[in-house]
């Protein structure tokens, strides 16, 4: 985030759950700076921390691929033009959440991983900084497809005939990966705030500090919600059907 650190083991330790660890306590440095600047050095602010899960096991995140957005059918009746018109426009936002929330899974993740001894603290500054930099766009990406959906919203209720059972099924599929992936995103919003008054001076680096480890340990109960959802989207019908 700005001037202190994020979590940086003095020594290894065995790091068992997402809330406790046994054996030796662990002292850490929790490392703010290191997220706002890339040549940060190493933090004199000391405080005992413990690893984040995601899924019961930690987990190195990917970025999940964009889906084919639903086609507009020229031609067809005005009901499933308007109810195709919902489905690209809530893909959208769906697309959208992903990207931002894989950026947090990697900042969220990189922090786990350098409690855990499996990242160096290079490695975890390049993380934060890389999706500490993409932050600004996720949440411009995610702002112009949410204003795009509004329009279309409420078009899939209306439509009858064969079609409708499908389309329903996929936009109500679709409304709830939205909602899932808008939650994460939302933390992230919220953490990206939060970097920039701490670099802007709003407040010191204990506060900071405290605010980024409550963020962190919450983290994964979005992220996994999202998780959840997107999986069952995949699993919705199309629309309209094939």
């Amino acid at each position: 985030m700005s001037r202190a650190k994020r979590a940086i083991p003095h020594r290894k330790a065995s790091i068992v759950t997402a809330v406790g660890i046994t054996g030796a306590a662990v002292v850490v440095a929790v490392a703010i700076a290191a997220q706002l600047r890339a040549d940060d050095g190493p933090s004199a602010n000391p405080a005992p921390i413990t690893s984040v899960q995601t899924n019961g096991a930690q987990q190195t995140p990917t970025v999940a691929p964009t889906r084919q957005s639903t086609p507009t059918v020229v031609g067809a009746p005005a009901a499933i033009r308007a109810c195709t018109a919902e489905v690209t426009s809530t893909e959208a936002v769906v697309s959208a959440t992903r990207i931002a929330g894989s950026h947090w899974r990697e900042h969220v993740q990189a922090q786990t991983d350098l409690v855990a001894g499996k990242n160096t603290e290079g490695d975890t500054k390049a993380i934060w900084k890389r999706t500490r930099l993409a932050g600004p766009a996720d949440t411009a990406r995610l702002g112009a497809a949410i204003a795009a959906q509004l329009g279309t919203q409420g078009s899939c209720a209306k439509l009858t005939g064969p079609a409708a059972t499908a389309c329903r099924q996929r936009i109500a599929a679709l409304d709830a990966a939205a909602t899932a992936g808008r939650a994460a995103a939302g933390d992230w919003a919220r953490h990206l705030a939060m970097m920039a008054a701490h670099a802007s001076g709003d407040f010191g680096p204990v506060h900071a500090q405290q605010v980024w480890i409550e963020a962190w340990r919450a983290a994964p109960k979005n992220l996994d919600a999202f998780a959840r959802a997107d999986a069952a989207l995949s699993k919705a019908p199309a629309c309209p059907p094939s």
